[in-house]
């Protein structure tokens, strides 16, 4: 399985994802990317809609980016 690794960047802040996740492909990755913004969204007063989560290979390249605005969209239209 492809492992994908989960960068959290805020503004000019980068945390990168030592680890990663073993995943079957990038539509899982993406839906793990989107529980991760929702629930860090709720945890982390820093991170906000401008936050995104930067997906990337184990070559380090950048294959999506997840804005923590595309989560909570999701998250209300779950509630609603």
């Amino acid at each position: 399985m492809p492992l994908y690794y989960f960068h959290i960047r805020n503004g000019s802040d980068l945390e990168q994802d030592p680890e990663g996740s073993e995943l079957p492909n990038l539509d899982s990755a993406h839906a793990e990317a989107l529980i991760v913004a929702r629930e860090l969204a709720g945890a982390i007063p820093e991170f906000n809609n401008d936050t995104v989560i930067e997906i990337a290979d184990m070559n380090g390249k950048i294959l999506l980016l997840v804005p923590f605005s595309e989560a909570a969209k999701l998250g209300s239209v779950e509630q609603g």
